[in-house]
């Protein structure tokens, strides 16, 4: 990918933050943006920490705008990631490589940022992405809710994200989390492990018999008001398969995603999904009613 491509895309995510949260993101939040779509293409999660010209930490605003953001921004993120080439053309970008090439879209477009100053940014330090087991596909993980444990799989890792397949029952105990195919919900979800790194989730086991409850390569669904040239997302929303395929779906499919309820995400954080799986189950046990 060239440089004019790479400033280009950066761009293109400052805007749509902008525009999303009504003005120009702190560097903070930029920063912030990277970690969790970081986790789709890195061994942990990435976390940058910028050091000012004067040799101090940049600690920037309390308040963060980062989970207000469209799934869309998450998504292309990810895919700005995959498509930075690594040294060796076989793989992504080392992470202190991005950190370089952040760091001079940074000060190259300090105007563009609601608090860093022309050339204010001396270095950019990133950690993560190495020393830490990941998850792979087929680990059991425990995820703690009020009034119990859900038990969600890991079914795949692709540009998307991580995709998870949650296991509707909830469990009383951590012990208890050995989850039946019959408790299998019909959606996976895109989410991240980040969770799973700083140990909020426990990997409690594996079984890749379980993945067949799920799909290989879960999809994400597009809403029918979505306008992107060369698409036709249809009457009632469409499919995209992590490899690009896109397929119209009808309407009891939409319902049953959350798409004609406006309820569907493409994508969450690790920590928002688990303050969301109660309601995420309670509506697909009501879709199979």
């Amino acid at each position: 990918m060239s440089d004019e491509r790479v400033k280009a895309d950066l761009m293109a995510i400052l805007q749509e933050f902008a525009e999303s949260a009504g003005g120009r993101p702190s560097l903070k939040e930029f920063m912030e943006l990277f970690k969790w779509p970081s986790e789709a293409i890195y061994s942990a999660p990435l976390e940058f920490e910028a050091i000012l010209v004067d040799g101090t930490v940049y600690s920037g605003p309390a308040e963060s705008r980062v989970s207000e953001m469209n799934d869309s921004v998450f998504t292309e993120l990810t895919d700005f990631l995959a498509s930075l080439p690594g040294e060796d053309s076989g793989g992504a970008v080392a992470p202190h490589g991005l950190a370089n090439i952040l760091l001079e879209f940074i000060n190259d477009e300090a105007e563009n940022f609601a608090d860093v100053p022309s050339g204010g940014i001396s270095s950019l330090l990133v950690s993560g992405a190495g020393g830490v087991d990941r998850p792979e596909v087929g680990d059991i993980l425990a995820v703690p809710v009020d009034g119990g444990w859900y038990a969600v799989i890991v079914v795949a890792r692709n540009r998307f994200g991580v995709a998870l397949g949650v296991f509707g029952e909830k469990l009383p105990s951590l012990d208890a989390v050995h989850p039946e195919p019959s408790s299998a919900c019909k959606f996976p979800v895109y989410s991240d492990d980040a969770e799973v790194v700083n140990g909020s989730w426990k990997v409690v086991g594996r079984n890749e018999g379980l993945l067949s409850a799920f799909p290989a390569e879960p999809e994400i669904y597009h809403s029918p008001s979505l306008v992107f040239p060369g698409f036709d997302f249809g009457e009632f929303g469409a499919a995209e398969s992590p490899s690009g395929t896109v397929r119209l779906i009808d309407s009891a499919e939409a319902t049953a995603v959350g798409i004609s309820t406006g309820s569907y995400r493409q994508t969450f954080t690790g920590e928002f999904l688990q303050h969301s799986l109660d309601g995420l189950v309670r509506r697909w046990r009501q879709s199979e009613l």
